[in-house]
């Protein structure tokens, strides 16, 4: 297997990977923020119950932290700008466990009547959902520069 084959490999479960954070936040957090909070308290650990239950996301998120094991061992540090987007992608995979497992777990414990918690709860999982997504297309944006220039 060379290099830029590798690459692609990595490049392109990182692009699915990316392409759902994109649509959750692009089409499932608005329909989120369109509840009303009570809608919301029930919809979110049912959202998180099944995302960490499903192959294809599980799948996505492991991969390229697999491989890239692997690809240090046999390729190196060469390629500058692929680093910088497997760092970038782990930088995104960190900061989406600290912004967002705190409110997946804060939701289901707020009473019913916390609308103005709930709301809040709501207004920070969408900047979290937002800054995930974007981390992850700045990662597979680095990425590409890198076998764009292959």
């Amino acid at each position: 297997m060379t290099q830029t084959f590798a690459e692609v490999l990595i490049l392109t479960v990182s692009a699915l990977g990316v392409g759902v954070l994109m649509f959750v936040t692009g089409v499932i957090q608005p329909v989120m923020n369109a509840m009303d909070e009570t809608a919301f308290k029930r919809f979110l650990p049912a959202l998180y119950h099944h995302a960490i239950r499903s192959v294809f996301a599980v799948s996505v998120s492991l991969v390229t932290f697999v491989a890239m094991i692997p690809y240090f061992i046999f390729y190196g540090f060469d390629h500058w700008w692929f680093i910088a987007g497997l760092i970038v992608f782990t930088i995104s995979s960190v900061v989406s466990k600290i912004l967002n497992l705190p409110i997946y777990r804060k939701v289901p414990e707020l009473p019913d009547e916390d609308t103005a918690g709930l709301r809040e709860q709501r207004r920070k999982l969408t900047t979290a959902n937002f800054v995930r997504a974007a981390l992850g297309f700045v990662s597979v944006a680095l990425m590409t520069i890198q076998l764009a220039g292959a």
